[in-house]
Order: structure tokens, then sequence, then C-alpha cells
């Protein structure tokens, strides 16, 4: 007889970007979290950010092995290149009453990832095999510090001739 998959009921009730994240004793730590825009003089351009996640385990999802991946994609759906991928079990506490669920959180922290050009792109959580959430966030370029210089398309017209 071959083994079925449980059906997990597994949720994502947070999912989004943020300059740091951490886990440590169960807890979520966040600096600079839910950005949705970036800003950029150049492109391409690398990009360190975190992706976090807060997953509800529910009661018969415990004690299970659960897949899962980030990865990101520009707005065609066009697969960036990076992808973290990795595995977790969900333990019950001790205090566990029957039934009940427990969170789980997670921080990737991402070093370097390569935005070809101003536009939409995604961050996407799959568990399990089935994608859970998706995070919107868009890169822009931005005309001033350092280096920058508008492009000729932005440039004032020239003045008159100097005689």
């Amino acid at each position: 007889m071959t083994e079925q998959p449980v059906a997990t009921d597994l949720f994502a009730a947070a999912f989004f970007t943020a300059d740091h994240g951490a886990t440590e004793n169960g807890k979520l730590y966040i600096n600079g979290g839910a950005w949705d825009k970036t800003s950029h003089a150049a492109y391409p351009t690398g990009l360190t950010f975190a992706v976090v996640a807060v997953l509800h385990i529910p009661w018969r999802a415990h004690g299970q092995s659960h897949p899962f991946s980030i990865w990101f994609e520009d707005a065609d759906g066009k697969d960036l290149g990076a992808r973290i991928a990795g595995t977790f079990q969900a333990t019950r506490s001790p205090e566990a009453r029957p039934g009940d669920e427990s969170v789980a959180p997670l921080a990737v922290n991402i070093n370097g990832l390569i935005l070809p050009r101003p536009g939409e792109y995604f961050a996407v959580l799959s568990v399990d095999g089935a994608e859970l959430a998706r995070w919107h966030f868009r890169a822009v370029q931005s005309f001033s510090g350092p280096g920058a210089a508008l492009p000729p398309s932005l440039m004032p017209p020239a003045g008159p001739p100097a005689s």
C-alpha cells in the first residue's frame, strides 16, 4: 500500500519583504518590514533584504516534513534565477491541546538579488508544493544622490547658444 500525502491546511498569515529578518525562540524579529518599493540610481542592481513569513500549522500537519521554496519573478512571471529551498517540521508544544494549531515564523535574508531593470517584481512562497503567498514590490530609478544623472529623455532643453 502506497502512503498518500496528508492534506495540511497550512497557510501563510503573513509574507512580505523587510530590510532584515530573524527568528529566535519561535519569534520573528523584523527591521524595516513590509516595504513595496526600492529605488536605485542604476540598473541592473543587487538588492540585499529579507523575506519573512508567518505560517499557521494545523494540528494534523505537525510532525511532518514540509518542503518550502521562495523565489522571485518579474511582472511577466519570468524567474529571476534566485531560489531558496528547504524543509521544516513543526512539533506540538507540551502544553498544546488536541486540535491546537501552531505558528511557525520564517525569515530568509537575501544577499545580492539582481534586479535587471526598474519594474514590477514578486517574491513567491510555496509550501508542500502549493503557492501560499506572493508579495509585490516595485523597483524604481532614482535621479538623486551620488552618481545619479537624469536620462536624456528627462533632461531640460538646452538654453540659447552663448554669443
